[in-house]
């Protein structure tokens, strides 16, 4: 993953940690939904995405590259 891919929202086969995970991986994809996104800046594992013009930082685990 690198600025310039356009990526979708996927939800993780595992989700690690708590309760808490899952519920912010439910809150993301319900905030996100089948929106395609342009990575802007990628920070470790942390991407800031344009979705339709909503900058969102998403963590990579929960995108997919459609398109390179």
């Amino acid at each position: 993953m690198e600025p310039g891919d356009l990526v979708k929202f996927k939800f993780p086969d595992k989700v690690a940690g708590a309760l808490t995970a899952l519920k912010y991986a439910k809150r993301m994809e319900a905030r996100i939904g089948d929106r395609a996104g342009l990575i802007l800046e990628i920070s470790n594992n942390n991407a800031m995405v344009s979705f339709e013009g909503e900058l969102i930082v998403c963590h990579a685990m929960f995108l997919e590259v459609i398109n390179e």
